[in-house]
């Protein structure tokens, strides 16, 4: 009897033992993908460094469906993102909220939401005369979440973007949100260069944030 109750008593060990080990993995399993994934990101902007030394109006239809993300397309992502061989031609920097992210040309296939800050279709380059860089990416708590910090930002804050060498520097002017219909409005001086950001709005499920800068 003595040798049964120790044998269930090692089982009962074991098995605790086992969904231990497996709480912590679950843990810290996400803290580790994003510090991976940090860790190519950094790969990717030393990359990068190392290659480069009117009236208000409104622009309509900047294409959004992507923006919502979800567990399943996130792992997807990650995975996806291990597998990739890209360089980026440009960085976002946001002093205030420790941001500094990469894109690539609009023309590459992984100028996607899935993969990184994502040049929308309807913008212009950073060095168009007063033209509007729009960027879009996740917000949330993700793999893929670039955005997730802009909701800190306030009117004056600035920002930067460079690409073709240059350094292009911005302020921030005005901050709004749209319910999420697939598309947003941009309201923006046509008279001035800007750079306006996308993603969703912070503990809101229905509506969507847009940033304008207007370079300095």
């Amino acid at each position: 009897m003595q040798n049964k109750n120790k044998n269930i008593k090692s089982q009962l060990f074991k098995v605790g033992f086992f969904f231990l080990i497996v709480g912590i993995i679950v843990f810290v399993s996400t803290p580790l993908r994003k510090l991976k994934g940090d860790v190519f990101e950094e790969m990717r902007l030393a990359i990068f460094q190392l290659n480069i030394n009117e009236d208000n109006t409104t622009i309509n239809d900047v294409n959004t469906e992507n923006l919502e993300v979800t567990p399943e397309n996130t792992e997807v992502a990650e995975e996806n993102d291990k597998k990739a061989n890209y360089s980026y031609i440009g960085q976002l920097s946001i002093p205030k909220i420790n941001l500094k992210r990469g894109f690539v040309s609009k023309e590459s296939r992984y100028n996607n939401i899935e993969y990184n800050v994502t040049i929308a279709n309807e913008a212009d380059y950073p060095d168009v005369p007063r033209g509007n860089f729009i960027l879009m990416a996740h917000s949330g708590n993700a793999y893929i979440s670039f955005f997730d910090k802009l909701y800190r930002l306030e009117i004056g804050d600035e920002a930067s973007v460079s690409y073709n060498a240059v350094t292009y520097n911005y302020r921030l002017t005005n901050i709004y949100n749209q319910a999420k219909t697939g598309t947003v409005a941009i309201y923006r001086n046509p008279a001035v260069k800007t750079l306006t950001l996308i993603t969703c709005t912070h503990n809101d499920d229905y509506n969507q944030t847009i940033y304008i800068f207007e370079e300095i």
